[in-house]
């Protein structure tokens, strides 16, 4: 080839200039140079890798930035030998989430995390593969790392994958009479898995909703059996695992019941088949297994509570339901009731499930025994939860798994100091984590305390009971909740 027509490296052509150091005339949509050869041309998305600017500074920090260990390095070229990629950019962004976002899903990570080996089970399967591309992708463009059309071509391609696999489901239950004829088909595990997941990518950005995407996996656990039986496979059971908790804490955050059946077999409080093996449910969501049941139980009641409003004839019915759900409560978490919250140095995730318990105790006042905000009790369940909280430093790891009690403790603060820590610990997470629902979630639980503020002081606010009616202010929250489209754990 004469020299005035030798091609020379490029950096912005195509990606098959690059692979041969090509200066590539960037014509869309194929190349000069490919258009000769007939190769696929193909074009990054815009992702791109870059080390932080700012200094690395805590532990967890410092392992972000790298591998998540020695022996998982050596093993990915041996994997992705002949990857099933579409470009270098979705290579890019499924290693990105091996190494740094499986490890912030969990409330605690770990050599068995299935998060992370959910990243390998994906490379044969496609509809996992888009999920977790996707939710790289809207990791990076968090970080400034990828570009906002990159995001929502991944998601696209994401839900249109999922969608497909979803009239494949559709028509395994018709040809089953309702049923799909077994719950252990790989395709059908994997896609409720993606569904299941779609909880990460809507708290990754302001405009995803949750709420169908919760639905539809509570239609594939009824389809695939999987509220009457433990699945065999672990990556399964952390799906399930991981739709009972954000299934039960939606319904708190929507003033609703739970999708689940009553009859759902992770609502059984059996700690050594859950909490015992792996994944552990606790481990993977910061809540001991039957602490999430009494969770379950609470909802339903506040429901049960709300819908006998005025019946004078069920008061009492529904007193002592929520009087053997307090004892039972207190019976489970009786070594929490023990210890000094501010005495002792523990770990983390110990700390996070205290956390939740309070957080239950809260809920159960409020919206059982329907205190009002202002009232001793939950002022003082507030502060206890606050306490413990604060010990839980952003990028302990367990913290990741902090939102939900949070948020939902954050909204009963009252006082300007409380407020005021409530917000600078929101701009300490969110400047972590950058999941966009949580400015959502702030913004709620500011609008929250602008109703509370309307509310009389606590020694004129009328003592309430299940079965009374709700006071005005918790009508308006009640209804913020019910038109939220926010939802973050």
């Amino acid at each position: 080839m004469p020299p005035e027509t030798r091609f020379s490296r490029s950096r912005t052509g195509c990606l098959q200039c690059r692979k041969k150091h090509y200066k590539c005339d960037e014509k869309r949509p194929a190349c000069s140079f490919c258009s000769l050869r007939r190769l696929n041309c193909q074009w990054p998305s815009g992702i791109k890798w870059f080390q932080p600017k700012e200094p690395v500074s805590s532990q967890r920090d410092r392992r972000t930035v790298r591998c998540v260990d020695n022996a998982l390095s050596s093993r990915l070229p041996s994997l992705l030998g002949d990857h099933p990629f579409d470009s270098e950019e979705a290579k890019c962004a499924w290693e990105y989430y091996v190494q740094l976002v499986s490890s912030n899903v969990p409330a605690l990570d770990g050599p068995d995390n299935p998060y992370r080996q959910l990243s390998f089970a994906a490379l044969s399967s496609p509809v996992l593969l888009e999920t977790i591309v996707c939710i790289a992708t809207e990791h990076m463009l968090n970080f400034g790392l990828g570009s906002i059309p990159t995001a929502a071509q991944r998601q696209q391609r994401m839900l249109r994958t999922i969608g497909q696999n979803l009239r494949m489901v559709d028509a395994g239950a018709a040809r089953e009479t309702g049923r799909v004829a077994s719950a252990h088909v790989p395709e059908y595990e994997a896609l409720l898995i993606a569904v299941v997941l779609q909880g990460v990518v809507v708290a990754q950005s302001e405009d995803g909703v949750l709420e169908p995407h919760i639905r539809c996996a509570a239609y594939l656990m009824e389809s695939l059996d999987l509220f009457d039986q433990i699945p065999h496979s672990p990556l399964t059971r952390m799906a399930v695992q991981r739709f009972a908790m954000v299934d039960v804490m939606l319904a708190f955050s929507r003033q609703r019941r739970p999708y689940a059946p009553r009859r759902f077999v992770l609502y059984k409080p059996d700690a050594d088949r859950w909490d015992g093996t792996e994944p552990s449910f606790h481990k993977m969501t910061g809540c001991p297994q039957p602490l999430m049941c009494l969770f379950a139980r609470i909802v339903h009641l506040a429901r049960d509570t709300e819908e006998r409003l005025g019946c004078a004839a069920s008061i009492n019915d529904l007193l002592s339901e929520a009087y053997r759900l307090e004892d039972d409560l207190r019976a489970w978490g009786v070594r929490y009731t023990r210890m000094d919250p501010t005495g002792c140095v523990r770990p983390p995730l110990d700390v996070l499930s205290e956390c939740f318990y309070w957080t239950a105790h809260l809920l159960l006042a409020r919206r059982v025994f329907r205190d009002p905000t202002r009232c001793p009790r939950v002022q003082h369940l507030t502060h206890t939860c606050f306490v413990l909280m604060d010990q839980l430093f952003t990028g302990c790891g367990p913290d990741s798994s902090l939102p939900q009690p949070f948020y939902l403790a954050a909204r009963e603060a009252v006082t300007v100091e409380d407020r005021a820590w409530v917000q600078q610990k929101h701009a300490s997470m969110t400047a972590y984590y950058r999941e966009q629902q949580r400015n959502l979630a702030m913004r709620l639980t500011e609008r929250v305390w602008e109703v509370t503020d309307e509310l009389p002081s606590v020694d004129n606010v009328p003592a309430l009971s299940p079965g009374s009616a709700m006071s005005s202010a918790d009508e308006q929250i009640q209804t913020l909740d019910r038109q939220a489209r926010l939802f973050i754990f």
